[in-house]
């Protein structure tokens, strides 16, 4: 799931980052023709306690233009626990005025034996002056056999080539309480377009498991991340990672994928 989370998370930062940071962007009195992006990447997960490793193979794309909104979405195929699930998932970061933000999001498994069936998301952002940006989002998450419901509250801050942030996420789980988990992010950004980063998280956090049961379990992760172009049109991107999903499982990751813009 966390996975999906983070497609949102990408076309958020290069909205708000061109609205407040203007990174790699011309100036506002000057044409920009639409910039669209398409990456293809694989990641890998091993795992502890005799689970099988995980396999992510995933297509996203993104297209965006100053001033005008966001689209982006993605095509991704997990395998977990012996079988695979195949996802599809679509949203916009649309800009109401200098100061908002809004950004509606989707998504769709094919098969759900362990992923969602589907998600329903509606993101609000607010650039609050100051390089700080406020963001509140409700998401609704429909597994086989049991649904969540998820309040996350964020603030953002951008100073020179840095962006620092902290969310919020309350979920409702049907029969499994009300889990809080807590986010960090802090980002450097260098050349044009390119970033280096570390994230972490800590609280509780549902996980979906065969045949569509999801349990609640205290989560601790922490990720190295980044997004090199090495050309005007070409960017390799990269993460490390590790997680421990409370007695279930530690997991560690590696991910790479290969960027193209046009």
């Amino acid at each position: 799931m966390q996975w999906m989370v983070d497609a949102r998370h990408a076309a958020l930062g290069a909205a708000i980052g061109t609205m407040v940071l203007g990174l790699g962007m011309a100036s506002a009195g000057q044409a920009q023709e639409r910039r669209t992006e398409v990456e293809a990447s694989l990641r890998y997960d091993a795992l502890d306690s005799g689970f099988d490793d995980w396999l992510t193979q995933r297509l996203d794309v993104q297209s965006s233009r100053r001033g005008e909104p966001t689209w982006y979405g993605a095509l991704h195929r997990e395998r977990r626990y012996g079988t695979w699930d195949e996802a599809l998932l679509a949203g916009a970061a649309v800009p109401l005025g200098d100061a908002w933000i809004v950004q509606p999001e989707v998504g769709r498994t094919f098969s759900a034996d362990f992923l969602a069936r589907w998600h329903a998301d509606l993101g609000v952002q607010r650039v609050l002056g100051g390089g700080y940006v406020g963001s509140a989002s409700l998401r609704r998450t429909r597994y086989e056999g049991s649904q969540v419901d998820r309040l996350a509250l964020g603030m953002e801050r951008y100073w020179g080539n840095w962006r620092a942030a902290y969310t919020l996420n309350v979920s409702d789980v049907d029969v499994a309480g009300t889990p809080v988990g807590h986010a960090v992010a802090l980002d450097y950004y260098y050349g044009e377009r390119s970033l280096v980063g570390v994230r972490g998280a800590l609280g509780r956090e549902e996980e979906g498991l065969p045949g569509g049961e999801v349990v609640t379990t205290d989560v601790a992760s922490v990720a190295l991340h980044g997004r090199h172009w090495f050309r005007d049109d070409w960017a390799l991107s990269w993460e490390l990672g590790a997680l421990s999903q409370g007695d279930l499982y530690d997991r560690y990751g590696i991910q790479l994928g290969l960027r193209y813009a046009f």
